[in-house]
């Protein structure tokens, strides 16, 4: 089994990535990270080596997958879709929520993502 983790390129995305590597490491399992891309064919390949150039700078290894798709205007479906391909037993996303109301209500996205998904999410915000 995996731990997956939604990849974004934000401080919030950083501090998933390294709790997601954290708790794939624990439970001795597979960590693959999760990219929704905007588009496909060749600027999908250029957003697939920039993903991975900024894992690699965050976790400084290799020792992870990437599994992407591209989304149809449904970005959140995307990474449901994504979870469920991967296979994994957890999910880890960032939160920016800082403020005393983004402590109380998560974003949109995130309240998707905690709904649909099929798995326990493991929510982390950046230090």
């Amino acid at each position: 089994m995996s731990v997956a983790v939604v990849h974004t390129d934000s401080p919030e995305g950083r501090a998933a990535l390294v709790a997601a590597a954290r708790e794939a490491a624990d439970r001795d399992e597979r960590l693959v990270v999760l990219h929704v891309l905007d588009d496909d064919g060749a600027v999908a390949r250029a957003q697939e080596e920039k993903v991975r150039a900024a894992v690699r700078e965050v976790l400084g290894n290799d020792d992870w997958d990437l599994c992407t798709e591209v989304h149809d205007g449904d970005r959140v479906g995307a990474v449901i879709d994504l979870v469920a391909r991967s296979g994994a037993e957890r999910v880890v996303a960032g939160s920016r929520g800082k403020n005393a109301v983004g402590k109380f209500l998560l974003e949109r996205p995130l309240q998707r993502l905690l709904i649909e998904v099929g798995v326990p999410v493991l929510v982390v915000k950046a230090a």
